[in-house]
C-alpha cells in the first residue's frame, strides 16, 4: 500500500471536487441522517498482549495467598534485588492493566466462597493471623495478631466462677455417718 502524502491528498480532492465526483452535503439534511450514511471509521488493530509466563506464576502465588514480595520472589526467582526494590516491582505488577483484572476476579471469587462457608472463613482468618504473627515486622503488628487468635479460640475469655452441685440428701448422709465414725474412733 502506497502511502499518500497530505499535498497529493489535497490535489485529489480539489481534481475530484472539481470533475464533479464528490457530492457536498446538504446542510438542511440531519446530522443524524449525514453521520448513518457516513463510513464508519478504520479501527486501527491493536494487538492484544497477554500474560507472560511469569506474570502468570505471580498471579498464581497471588491467589494461593502469598505477599506482594513473596509471590514476586516466587515468580522472579532470579531476581537478586533488595527487597525494598522487590516489594516496589511487586506492588507495581499487582496495578499492571493485565495483571489487576485478574487479581480482581480472584479476589472476588474468593471473598463469595468465603462468605458461604463460615468455617472456611474461619480457617482462612486464622490461617492469615498466623501468618502475620510470624512475619510482622513491628513487635505490636504480631501481638495483635497474636491477641486476635487467641480470642478467636476462646483463651481470653474470663474464667466463670465454678459454682458448686449442690450436695444430693444420701450424699450428706454419708459424709455425716464417715465424720461420726471418725469422732467415737477417737474418744
Amino acid at each position: 500500500m502506497n502511502k499518500t502524502t497530505s499535498i497529493e491528498y489535497l490535489e485529489s480532492l480539489e481534481s475530484a471536487d472539481a470533475e464533479g465526483e464528490l457530492e457536498s452535503p446538504d446542510t438542511d439534511e440531519n446530522p443524524e441522517q449525514l453521520a448513518l450514511i457516513a463510513d464508519a471509521p478504520r479501527v486501527r488493530s491493536i494487538k492484544s498482549r497477554q500474560l507472560t509466563s511469569k506474570q502468570q506464576a505471580f498471579i498464581a502465588a497471588k491467589i494461593s495467598g502469598m505477599s506482594n514480595s513473596a509471590a514476586y520472589r516466587e515468580a522472579y526467582p532470579s531476581d537478586g534485588s533488595s527487597d525494598r526494590v522487590i516489594a516496589a516491582n511487586a506492588y507495581r505488577l499487582t496495578r499492571h492493566p493485565l495483571i489487576a483484572p485478574v487479581l480482581e476476579r480472584a479476589w472476588e471469587e474468593t471473598i463469595e466462597n468465603l462468605t458461604e462457608d463460615v468455617a472456611a472463613t474461619k480457617r482462612y482468618v486464622l490461617k492469615n493471623l498466623l501468618a502475620l504473627s510470624k512475619t510482622a515486622k513491628q513487635e505490636g503488628s504480631r501481638l495483635k495478631a497474636l491477641e486476635l487468635m487467641g480470642k478467636a479460640v476462646g483463651v481470653f475469655t474470663p474464667a466463670t466462677d465454678i459454682i458448686p452441685v449442690a450436695p444430693t440428701a444420701d450424699q450428706l448422709k454419708r459424709e455425716l455417718s464417715g465424720h461420726l465414725k471418725l469422732l467415737k474412733r477417737d474418744a
